[in-house]
């Protein structure tokens, strides 16, 4: 299951920008295998129930068989990005791996801090989420042998789509069904997750409403959310987030209109254009 859009960009980026190479296939499915270590890893540390609408890997085999069969992934990861023997993608990857890790380490140590600073809540899904779209996206541009212009640039486009897709991820937490989400929704505040949308309302509201936030980050009742999720509508937090994705979503689009017209690069707008008007 999944969208697999981290390899769907790596392929489309590597030809958009001219490459046949078939190591693409190979190194998409790298960067895939590295997205779901995250998963099967983060469905442990949160105690998630459900993945993708299904229940999760730790839900039907236990927390032990989804730690190792993530760390089979990573082993993966390194024996494909060996054997291919780049190191501009080895560097690429790896680098992309620890900041992922990184990001994750980041956002436990602030769970439940009402004080976490905007310029942090950005480092977090940069390192979290930007930066292996980043590297899907510029895999492509080495595997192409582009220029380094070229390359820092696809890097770009795909640090904007990430953050662009962790913003509406955000906001999703608090507005889709689960049915559309394919897990439940209110994990984030239930885990104390201060994420934009509780950023920005924080900023906003009274004392009074900061604890109803606080209180929410504590206590994962059904009632709690929904008053958590009143303060959202009342200060308008998620259409402020939204539109900052969109923000990040035409950055992408004006490195893409740079790229020579063809079906690849084509196609790569598209996926612009679906990162903030998804359901799940």
């Amino acid at each position: 299951g999944g969208k697999r859009i981290r390899p769907i960009l790596c392929i489309l980026a590597a030809r958009a920008l001219g490459s046949s190479d078939q190591r693409c296939t190979e190194m998409a499915a790298a960067i895939e295998f590295v997205h779901t270590a995250t998963l099967l890893h983060d469905d442990v540390i949160d105690n998630s129930q459900l993945r993708r609408g299904r229940p999760s890997c730790n839900a039907i085999w236990d927390n032990k068989m989804s730690i190792l069969v993530g760390d089979f992934l990573y082993c993966q990861v390194s024996s494909m990005i060996t054997e291919d023997g780049d190191l501009k993608v080895l560097k690429c990857i790896t680098d992309a791996t620890t900041a992922t890790t990184e990001g994750e380490v980041l956002e436990i140590t602030k769970s439940r801090d009402l004080h976490l600073s905007e310029a942090e809540y950005f480092k977090i899904i940069e390192f979290k989420t930007g930066m292996l779209m980043a590297c899907a996206t510029q895999v492509g541009a080495i595997l192409a042998k582009s220029p380094p212009h070229i390359e820092e640039a696809m890097h770009r486009l795909g640090m904007s789509l990430g953050i662009a897709f962790q913003l509406a991820d955000d906001a999703l937490d608090y507005t889709s069904t689960e049915i559309e989400l394919g897990k439940k929704t209110g994990i984030d505040l239930q885990e104390g997750k201060i994420t934009l949308p509780l950023l920005y309302t924080l900023e906003k509201c009274s004392e009074s409403e900061k604890a109803i936030i606080r209180e929410g980050t504590i206590n994962a009742s059904q009632g709690i959310f929904k008053e958590v999720l009143q303060l959202l509508e009342k200060y308008g937090a998620i259409e402020h987030t939204l539109q900052l994705a969109d923000q990040y979503i035409q950055e992408s689009q004006n490195i893409l209109a740079q790229l020579d017209k063809s079906p690849y690069q084509e196609a790569l707008m598209q996926i612009t254009q679906y990162v903030t008007k998804r359901n799940k």
